[in-house]
């Protein structure tokens, strides 16, 4: 197919593509989907933000996520860590959750986006570009960022039942990280396509 037509994914009417502005959608004219909407980032931009995300979550995950007391013992313990106290708890599915949503999702989606961008940035070819595009294509529809947040939340109200829980820096830094994620994913990923290398 052409580099400039867009196939709807809902009615598979063909459009020919054009970049577009900031604030613009691209519709469907015969089923009225959106094809993709503008980005107010360019690829150079939206490469600082997966690196970025990439160095929060690196600092969430290594940095104090929670402070813990239990009869009179202190314990400030990372995600990873406390995911481990979660688990001998024999609350096996918050902590599967907890490390699905907020460790190995978010990893993969900024090691995809990194993929993509990198090549983009440099105006280099890559072997893994289309396969990184698919994947994160089909990555994006059962991402949920807000879901990474919410699982950090429940893992420190489950652990609170056993011991009283504040959140630390790394919890901060798990918010920052759903930001930058949103901040990426806001545009789609049509406009990168029409961009590549």
């Amino acid at each position: 197919m052409p580099q400039d037509l867009v196939v709807c994914e809902h009615c598979n009417a063909v459009h020919h593509w054009r970049p577009l502005a900031s604030a613009e959608v691209a519709r469907c004219s015969r089923c009225a989907a959106v094809l993709g909407r503008g980005h107010r980032l360019d690829v150079h931009a939206l490469l600082a933000l997966a690196i970025a995300a990439a160095v929060v979550l690196l600092i969430a995950n290594t940095t104090t996520v929670i402070d813990l007391r239990l009869r009179g013992a202190h314990a400030s313990i990372t995600l990873p860590e406390a995911i481990h106290i979660t688990w001998q708890q024999n609350e096996h599915l918050v902590a599967v959750a907890a490390a699905v949503t907020a460790i190995v999702a978010p990893a993969l989606l900024i090691g995809l986006r990194l993929l993509v961008l990198w090549p983009l940035a440099t105006r280099q070819p890559s072997a893994h570009f289309v396969w990184a595009m698919r994947v994160l294509h089909e990555a994006s529809r059962w991402s949920m960022v807000e879901v990474m947040t919410v699982s950090g939340a429940i893992a420190i109200v489950r652990m609170a039942k056993l011991a009283h829980a504040m959140p630390g820096p790394g919890m901060l830094a798990f918010g920052a990280l759903a930001l930058l994620l949103a901040a990426l994913e806001s545009g789609g990923l049509k406009h990168l396509w029409m961009e590549r290398p």
